[in-house]
């Protein structure tokens, strides 16, 4: 394991000052097939957020423009339901509202965020059916630049939605994968595995050691 050690972080929007617990350090060990780590450490990472208004402190000193986006959102609706999301989740609102957002950045706090959920079925769920269709949104502009992290992502989603029970839809996406593109990430045995487990009907998770 890590070493367990207390940080010091600072809001960037409010100025608030906190401690939270993480580790300098840690070693990775192989993923799931829904891309989740498994190492020496809890993954995801822990989020450091403002204890007053849940904002992440990841973000470095705010330009003035983001830092009134950011004053904006935290005063909004939105941001007031997200309370009930997940920190990553609330991540991505943030990234989204200060403009710091791409599709890349997008999908993987959404996908991070169905890591943080694994045990609530409901939130599961929903999480899983609104990264589907936001990977849909972009994967036709990702393919012919960036083919083989395109194919690692939509196996990663592939199996978010199979583990959600969507098996009709996983199985959908990984018909528009070419695993050709991504050999050296190993992606065909990853697909195998994956089919193997929609054909059985299966929601469990998998992970291998790379």
């Amino acid at each position: 394991m890590g070493m367990l050690m207390e940080f010091k972080a600072t809001c960037p929007v409010d100025g608030t000052t906190f401690t939270y617990m993480s580790t300098p350090s840690y070693s990775v060990f192989g993923r799931a097939l829904d891309g989740l780590p498994h190492g020496s450490w809890i993954f995801p990472l822990r989020l450091p957020q403002c204890p007053a208004c849940r904002f992440p402190a990841t973000f470095r000193d705010l330009e003035s423009v983001e830092r009134t986006r950011a004053q904006a959102l935290i005063a909004s609706e939105a941001w007031t339901e997200a309370g009930e999301e997940t920190p990553y989740w609330r991540l991505n609102l943030a990234e989204v509202a200060l403009g710091r957002a791409t599709d890349w950045t997008r999908i993987d706090r959404m996908l991070q965020a169905t890591w943080e959920c694994y045990g609530d079925p409901a939130r599961y769920g929903r999480y899983a059916a609104q990264l589907g269709q936001a990977m849909d949104e972009i994967a036709a502009d990702l393919k012919p630049e960036k083919a083989e992290a395109c194919v690692v992502h939509q196996v990663f989603v592939a199996n978010v939605e199979r583990q959600a029970g969507d098996f009709k839809r996983a199985a959908a996406r990984l018909d528009q994968i070419d695993a050709a593109r991504a050999v050296d990430a190993g992606m065909d045995e990853r697909i195998a595995l994956t089919r193997g487990l929609i054909a059985n009907g299966s929601r469990r998770q998998q992970f291998l050691d790379r």
